[in-house]
């Protein structure tokens, strides 16, 4: 028959072994679970892709390092993109490449990531472009292009930066810049052997 002491000590060894219990298997750490990876359903590498309209002439020109389609969530990744966007009315194409890209809704939205650039070469009256800029989405059939990050815009030896760009590729050609933009306006050249004449 135990004393009251003996069943004190009885009862602090109980709950000090019940203590030590809890606190070991709060310290054993639990196997992280397991992340389904991510993969692809489709993979080409250099790609080349044209589409035309009706009439079988070239629209657009879809050319990339390598694709990566993901068929349940609607996308397709792009690495090293280069779109070129052809003029109906015959001028000279829009280039654009960036170093990343993604296709959405089918191939109907496009979105350019890291050192975008769009180049169009000048013809005539119509001065060659380039805009830069971090991030730039696409609507192709739209004709329609936006930017909410910086852009800096050059056009031979003028330049233009500001917070974004709205772009639309038909004809006319629009841009729009919201918010603040800064211009620089470069001075007409002098040719060799003018001269300033002043009234007497």
């Amino acid at each position: 028959m135990w004393t009251t002491r003996q069943g004190r000590l009885a009862m602090l060894f109980v709950v000090l072994a019940v203590g030590t219990w809890w606190l070991l298997q709060s310290l054993i750490e639990e196997p992280a679970p397991r992340v389904r990876e991510r993969t692809p359903n489709h993979i080409v590498w250099d790609l080349d892709a044209i589409e035309t309209d009706v009439g079988g002439r070239p629209e657009r020109h879809l050319a990339a390092d390598q694709l990566r389609q993901y068929v349940d969530e609607d996308l397709a990744e792009l690495d090293q993109p280069h779109l070129t966007l052809f003029d109906r009315a015959g001028g000279p194409p829009w280039r654009v490449e960036s170093k990343r890209g993604f296709l959405l809704s089918k191939g109907q939205e496009v979105h350019l990531r890291d050192q975008v650039q769009i180049d169009r070469a000048g013809v005539g009256a119509n001065r060659s472009l380039r805009l830069q800029t971090s991030e730039l989405r696409l609507w192709p059939k739209r004709e329609y292009a936006q930017s909410d990050h910086p852009v800096r815009l050059e056009s031979d030896h003028d330049w233009l930066t500001a917070a974004g760009v709205r772009l639309w590729d038909g004809h006319p050609f629009r841009a729009e810049f919201p918010g603040r933009a800064h211009i620089f306006v470069a001075p007409a050249p002098v040719e060799k052997g003018s001269t300033t004449s002043t009234a007497p």
